[in-house]
């Protein structure tokens, strides 16, 4: 096994940093949030096959999220597919999320903010997908990020789980060489190209759909105009179907103000620009009702939020 990570290297204190250090290192920059475990062991291990990297990783229960701040810094513009092992897991992204169990698969796009929770111990598998080799496909994977596929239920997916499951096996071991690398890799592309082939093609345009809007709507997030009207002349559909597919997430309205919520926390955390600024840049017309919202949102002030990175 090729281990890369092993938080039992340095002192229990130390061991939230040192993984946030090296998830960063391995993969990108990402915000590591322990929920309380005492010792946080964590281990990260396998090596690439071809131009795939394949990585288990296991560890107590914690959250890691991307941010729009550390994709700007860093992104390899891959997709990640994650086979879940052991435990349950949380993965959210474009507003989106779902629960796996073992068996179960999801992926996620780099180069969008996400965010992997784990509330129990947890053992799961991630393939990183260079979007270049998935070729015209890519958009379409990365617009089903956040949904679960599940891996008990279908014959064919269990065999595709089973394929990837191998080539975990394959990563953690002694490892291979470049030409048995890309034999390999050129066996696990079809299995994920066709992994969200199987839902019925109504569902398929319903959700490719619903992740453009998300998508157009993070991208004009500062906007003051934004809502369900312009999103419907931008999509050139009803303002009724707007509302359709943002219903799971609590409604178009709503939606957006959790998205720059979250933008303006960011920019907390990232930047010294008054709060004031902060505010009005992300659609509040003064401190008080912005300092209300935060406190609605997270339980805390906005200068608390900057303190607290």
């Amino acid at each position: 096994m090729s281990m890369m990570l092993d938080t039992r290297a340095v002192s229990p204190t130390e061991r939230t940093d040192y993984w946030a250090a090296g998830i960063a290192e391995h993969y990108f920059p990402m915000r590591v949030e322990s929920f309380g475990s005492a010792t946080f062991d964590a281990r990260l291990a396998g090596g690439a096959i071809g131009p795939l990297f394949v990585r288990s990783i296991s560890g107590p229960p914690h959250r890691v999220a991307r941010t729009r701040g550390m994709i700007a810094s860093a992104d390899p513009e891959n997709i990640l597919l994650y086979l879940l092992r052991r435990g349950c897991c949380i993965v959210e992204q474009d507003g989106r999320s779902c629960e796996l169990r073992a068996g179960d698969l999801a992926v996620q796009d780099t180069s969008r903010p996400s965010s992997f929770e784990a509330p129990v111990d947890f053992d799961v598998m991630v393939v990183s997908f260079p979007r270049w080799m998935l070729g015209g496909r890519a958009d379409a994977i990365a617009a089903r990020a956040a949904e679960r596929v599940h891996g008990g239920r279908d014959p064919v997916l269990r065999l595709a789980a089973s394929l990837f499951s191998g080539a975990g096996i394959l990563a953690e071991g002694p490892g291979l060489n470049d030409g048995d690398g890309d034999v390999v890799a050129d066996m696990l592309l079809p299995a994920m190209l066709n992994l969200f082939r199987r839902s019925d093609d109504a569902a398929s345009a319903s959700d490719a759909l619903a992740a453009r809007m998300r998508r157009y709507a993070l991208e004009h997030l500062r906007d003051a105009d934004l809502g369900p009207a312009r999103i419907a002349g931008a999509h050139h559909v009803s303002t009724r179907l707007v509302h359709k597919q943002f219903a799971t997430a609590g409604g178009v309205s709503a939606w957006i103000r959790q998205q720059r919520l979250e933008a303006a926390a960011e920019e907390l955390r990232s930047t010294d620009h008054p709060v004031s600024e902060v505010a009005s840049r992300w659609g509040y017309r003064d401190p008080a009702s912005f300092a209300r919202a935060f406190r609605r949102a997270w339980g805390q002030s906005p200068g608390q939020v900057r303190a607290a990175g």
